[in-house]
């Protein structure tokens, strides 16, 4: 059983170089998202299992039988997704989905209709590499609304793409059978490929998640889902994910990757395997204590004249707004980071709906998050 009440500071600090070791001692962080535990004692496991049994050769280009067999026995049981080793495709991390999305669908001037913004940030920036443009289909972040009546009129000749993040990176939010019904329609109607992040699937504290690509056989053709581990799992060094797709768009992406990836690492994919088979209890636990660290940190921010907060559903993030004191959102993870010393994302990082917002990520322990948000309190009553 993991200890979620007790972090390993110096651990942080040395090893968690995204999150904590910019800053110095004193900081507290909580804004790229890792979690501050690791990983589980299964995980690592499988791992040296695999070092013993030298996969050292080359690998299979969509991914080791071994452990495609349990992915896709997870995707059937769990998604709803009928898919087979064919349709799955291990990837160095969503990260890189997002990316091979973006280069195979999207050229010069053509436009992609995120669903809905904020998002992700590397969603933007992959549609900028690929020279194309991002237009958002804004979620009302006061009651979290998604405005499926604004998706269809964002849809234009030069949509080639439609991205979709559930459950939601910032907000937390998860979709309904019906939201994601009319978003699949409006995809269909205008013969859109769809590219869907679930890589928080694992994170859900209400609601049911459900996959787009499950809904019926034509949207498991048209949508390009990713699933990964390193959130729930706490292993995003590891660099491993998955890609699901059926027919025709997925062997023409399976032709790309060959010549980028060769194959995903055959220890990460190990990594997976261990995840899968082994990491229930794990998550179980996890969800119980983000659960309550969530209602926590909701109920802290609560009390701070001028926060707004919704509860996430889903995901180790609150997106609060914070437009009341006249700040942008820069402004604010600055003024936190001098005055509080405590690191958290500016929502303009998630694009433009996402400005008069913040990103606080509450997968610490409980002592570590009061301290925190002490600080934050004491700073945003002196504005």
């Amino acid at each position: 059983m993991t200890d979620f009440e007790t972090i390993d500071e110096t651990f942080l600090r040395k090893r968690a170089a995204q999150k904590w070791g910019p800053w110095g001692e004193g900081v507290i962080s909580l804004s790229v998202a890792d979690i501050d535990f690791q990983a589980p004692p299964e995980i690592k496991e499988g791992i040296i299992r695999a070092v013993r049994e030298d996969r050292t050769p080359y690998g299979h280009h969509g991914g080791d039988p071994d452990v495609l067999e349990v992915i896709c026995e997870k995707l059937n049981r769990v998604n709803n997704i009928p898919a087979d080793p064919d349709d799955v495709h291990m990837i160095p991390g969503t990260m890189f989905a997002i990316f091979l999305a973006c280069y195979y669908a999207l050229k010069p001037g053509d436009e992609a209709v995120i669903c809905p913004g904020p998002v992700y940030p590397p969603f933007m920036e992959n549609i900028y590499n690929s020279e194309a443009i991002p237009v958002f289909n804004p979620l009302s972040l006061q009651n979290e609304r998604l405005d499926l009546e604004d998706l269809k009129q964002r849809i234009s000749p030069k949509t080639r793409l439609l991205m979709v993040s559930n459950p939601h990176n910032p907000t937390g939010r998860v979709f309904t059978r019906k939201e994601l019904e009319e978003i699949a329609q409006t995809a269909k109607e205008h013969d859109l490929l769809i590219f869907s992040d679930e890589l928080y699937e694992d994170m859900i504290y209400e609601g049911e998640h459900i996959s787009l690509a499950s809904l019926d056989p034509d949207l498991f053709e048209r949508t390009i889902t990713v699933f990964g581990f390193s959130k729930a799992f706490g292993i995003p060094g590891y660099r491993i994910a998955y890609m699901v797709c059926h027919g025709k768009h997925m062997a023409a992406l399976k032709k790309r990757l060959h010549g980028m990836i060769v194959h995903a690492d055959t220890l990460a994919q190990a990594a997976a395997k261990a995840a899968i088979v082994h990491g229930s209890p794990w998550l179980k636990e996890l969800r119980t204590h983000l659960r309550k660290m969530r209602d926590y940190s909701v109920a802290r921010l609560g009390k701070i004249p001028g926060v707004f907060c919704p509860i996430p559903q889903a995901t180790p993030f609150l997106f609060p707004d914070i437009s009341s004191f006249e700040k942008t959102s820069e402004e604010m993870t600055q003024y936190l980071r001098k005055e509080a010393r405590v690191v958290v994302m500016k929502g303009a990082d998630f694009g433009p709906p996402g400005e008069g917002h913040i990103r606080i990520n509450f997968a610490t322990s409980r002592s570590m998050l009061k301290e925190a948000f002490d600080r934050i309190e004491v700073a945003l009553l002196k504005i």
